[in-house]
């Protein structure tokens, strides 16, 4: 290694050992206590495979109900993603034009992705308040009684998944569908309104082949968000109820480690959380490389 070389890595070795100690050591210390029984009262024992034969069951044993109920809110919630990428598609089409309202109104929609989550969620759990809050207030304007958001099992789901859609469609994926747009060239456009070719000929014809690898993006992106996240706005917004609910993955890991003091078994959870967006992460890796 060169002098060159070497200074260049005396430079990029604090990232490394930064990776190395809160990426790479965490990591697999997961693993290693995925096959563990540990309740921090005592020292780790090795269990071998029944954290995970205890939450999906194996021979005699079945599934922890617990854990198929998380996995089933998360999966239900994690449907708001295409709805999430859509919406951000049309607000980007909507504020890519450079008058100068348009760019303070892209200032606004942004704004909420800089704001502290806990403090939206806990804007959110006011809003859905059914006497006071402010949606109840709408409702009755309409003449609607307000259902209970957050203590009702039918509507809780459809609340969080109101709140993530809120929270994902002004965010960094319309920042990513802005950039998209603008490496479109102008001359297309120009050619399509001689042509006079409606807005369905436009998507096909120019957005999609332009921008189909972004959408692919932001959705592999919003699926592992949604698989792997999702604990502060159920903490914030519902405790994981009512009924249990919205207690997702992130959520039910949570509860194991740090409320029943079983940490083999969170870090079991948190492998399969690995497993289950696995495949994405395969799959979209290929396809960039062949891409």
């Amino acid at each position: 290694m060169n002098s060159r070389g070497t200074t260049g890595f005396f430079f990029v070795l604090p990232l490394l050992l930064g990776v190395v100690a809160f990426m790479v050591v965490p990591a697999v210390t997961a693993v290693g206590l995925s096959f563990c029984q540990w309740s921090l009262t005592a020292a780790p024992e090795w269990v071998g495979g029944l954290n995970y034969q205890s939450l999906l069951g194996r021979n005699s044993l079945q599934p922890d109900p617990l854990f198929c109920q998380a996995l089933f809110n998360t999966l239900v919630i994690s449907l708001v993603v295409p709805v999430q990428v859509g919406g951000s598609f049309v607000l980007a089409c909507f504020l890519n034009h450079r008058s100068g309202w348009r760019r303070f109104l892209r200032l606004v929609v942004f704004i909420p992705t800089l704001v502290s989550p806990i403090a939206l969620y806990i804007m959110w759990r006011a809003m859905f308040n059914c006497d006071v809050g402010l949606l109840a207030r709408l409702l009755m304007l309409v003449g609607i009684d307000s259902p209970l958001w957050l203590d009702d099992p039918a509507w809780s789901k459809p609340a969080v998944m109101l709140v993530l859609l809120w929270e994902g469609v002004g965010g960094f994926q319309m920042l990513f569908f802005l950039a998209g747009l603008r490496q479109i060239p102008e001359q297309l456009h120009d050619m399509a309104r001689l042509d006079g070719l409606g807005m369905g000929y436009r998507l096909k014809d120019i957005y999609w082949p332009w921008l189909k690898s972004l959408v692919g993006f932001n959705l592999c992106l919003g699926f592992l968000g949604a698989v792997q996240g999702g604990f502060e706005v159920a903490y914030i917004l519902t405790g994981g109820g009512p009924l249990r609910s919205t207690t997702t993955l992130s959520y039910f890991m949570f509860e194991n480690s740090f409320q029943w003091q079983r940490l083999g078994v969170g870090a079991a959870v948190g492998m399969i959380m690995f497993l289950l967006v696995l495949p994405l992460i395969v799959v979209r890796g290929r396809r960039k490389t062949h891409g």
